[in-house]
């Protein structure tokens, strides 16, 4: 070795161990200025990067090294949770495998890789690490729990129950493994065993905020609203969310708040805001002076809601108040039940100005049903795998003698080639690209018969407006649906049509297409499809 780049090394080395990292840095790029490929050097950088928390720099460097120097295997691990970290999970699965080549039983490898491949997509795969992780270290409650939310996400579900137990087993006191099988066990429609593994976790735990949380969505979807609110006002303590507004100054009911100003704010989702702010104009008929915050994309169509004396953007500058509340908690602040829920006309209206903008959509001679649709939600969205649909498997809807326009705000790369085959056949129209605010959604709803959704923010939009809508829902929906009805208490123009058999959605479109066959005739005038009857 060059005796400069030996002194280089160890003075960057000295520094890095009295913390000066800047100071290190620069000698280790002086190395690369002259040997660019030098591993040390590089290796150097990287653990800096990270230490900087600048992942993504750090994988690159450290990836780098990899391939000019020999690294032990604590190295390639730290390289390759790094490489995770910057979201780099090829080359995360290269490096653990390189760990796992010398060490074939490696315990942090194999769960290393198992993360990285799930992230791709290859559960497979991934599952094979798990099990060996399971082989190899039969003792370990976290491999069996691992193994389970694995289990789960491919739909082999008796198996993740099966994985949950043998955690359980191992770990008694497991509060997390009777969550999940409490969770799984509720997926799978075993109400009652569900709730006792909620109350197993909570005997262990009484602040398990999981468990609490997972419980009150139970106990929602089963219509038990007094004890699903008030658990459900625990989503704040599980670490995934914030509000940041002051704790002190939350409104949860009992506060006297005539001549008070409250702040309602948003939470969660667009369909979340649509659908709870129907409860707003409780509070001004309490007299609260109500401001509500929502998000900028409903700031058009929420501008002017009805209730509320001033209505901001997310990004507005938020006025002086007395009191606080997220959307989703007015439910339990307001002490509602399912009678409450009952509206008997829409509490969103759509901007009439808008709607001379649709008028070449309806311009042709023969009246048919005019039918929106959206088949997938956001793709970020925990649950969009069980709720959302391919448009391929939606294809004999098409069939039926309406005219179907797609609200669809996303088009996935996996439906695009489906999607200019219906266009090209006559039968869809994509009207998407012109569906650039909420606002302009709502007044193109305006004027069509009907829409057919999934659980996604159009959904709530068409019921808020009180059009009839059709929504698709998965076999265990979301708690908000409930469970063995057609029709919902919130939406007095809403009809569910449910998965009878998981992750199948053969049946809710053969029933879709046969309620659009029975729409009526062109000689029947309005096109309001009926919401009585089962489904």
């Amino acid at each position: 070795m060059n005796h400069d780049i030996e002194h280089a090394l160890a003075a960057a080395q000295e520094n890095l161990q009295a913390g000066r990292l800047d100071d290190a840095a620069g000698l280790l790029r002086g190395i690369l200025a002259s040997v660019p490929d030098h591993g040390e050097a590089l290796s150097g950088l990287g653990y800096i990067a990270a230490n900087q928390g600048d992942h993504a720099r750090a994988a690159e460097y450290l990836v780098q090294a990899s391939a000019h120097v020999s690294m032990s295997m604590d190295q390639l691990n730290f390289a390759a949770q790094v490489c995770q970290l910057a979201q780099r999970h090829d080359a995360a699965i290269a490096l653990f495998e390189r760990c796992l080549t010398q060490f074939p039983h490696h315990a942090a490898s194999l769960y290393g890789v198992a993360m990285s491949l799930i992230q791709l997509g290859e559960l497979q795969r991934a599952l094979e690490a798990l099990v060996h992780l399971c082989k190899i270290q039969p003792q370990s409650a976290e491999a069996h729990y691992n193994r389970g939310t694995l289990l789960g996400t491919m739909a082999r579900y008796e198996d993740e129950l099966d994985a949950y137990q043998q955690a359980i087993t191992l770990k008694p006191r497991f509060v997390r493994a009777y969550v999940n099988l409490g969770v799984a066990l509720r997926d799978l429609g075993r109400f009652d065993e569900a709730l006792l593994q909620f109350k197993k976790a909570l005997s262990i735990d009484p602040n398990d905020a999981g468990a609490r949380t997972n419980r009150a969505q139970t106990n929602l979807l089963l219509g038990e609203f007094e004890h699903g609110w008030r658990e459900y006002e625990w989503r704040w303590r599980d670490g995934t969310c914030s509000h940041g507004f002051p704790q002190n100054t939350l409104w949860t009911g009992t506060q006297p708040i005539d001549g008070k100003t409250v702040l309602v704010h948003h939470e969660q989702g667009f369909g979340d805001t649509l659908q709870f702010v129907r409860f707003v104009d409780r509070l001004s008929a309490a007299g609260a002076h109500v401001v509500l915050r929502v998000q900028d994309a409903l700031l058009p169509l929420l501008q002017n809601y009805r209730g509320a004396a001033e209505v901001i953007g997310e990004r507005s500058q938020v006025p002086h108040f007395d009191y606080h509340i997220p959307t989703l908690s007015l439910p339990f602040a307001l002490k509602v039940r399912a009678p409450d829920l009952a509206l008997s006309g829409p509490y969103v209206q759509a901007d009439g100005a808008l709607a001379p903008q649709w008028d070449d959509l309806f311009t042709g001679s023969v009246r048919r049903p005019s039918v929106g649709i959206v088949w997938s939600g956001s793709r970020t969205h925990l649950n969009d795998h069980n709720r959302s649909i391919s448009l391929e498997q939606l294809k004999p809807v098409f069939d039926a003698n309406a005219d179907f326009f797609a609200l669809q705000p996303d088009v996935r790369d996996s439906d695009r080639a489906c999607l200019a085959q219906l266009e090209q056949r006559g039968v869809l129209r994509d009207v998407s690209g012109r569906l650039t605010t909420f606002a302009e959604t709502a007044a193109l709803i305006a004027r069509l018969d009907l829409v057919i959704s999934v659980d996604t923010a159009v959904a709530h939009l068409a019921g808020a407006l009180g059009k009839p809508v059709w929504i698709a829902l998965p076999f265990m929906p979301d708690w908000r649906w409930q469970l063995d009805r057609s029709d919902s208490p919130w939406y007095a123009k809403a009809r569910l049509f449910r998965q009878t058999t998981r992750d199948d959605w053969t049946g809710v479109v053969a029933a879709l297409r046969a309620e659009i066959d029975a729409l009526p005739g062109p000689d029947n005038g309005e096109y309001l499809p009926s919401i009585e009857g089962p489904v």
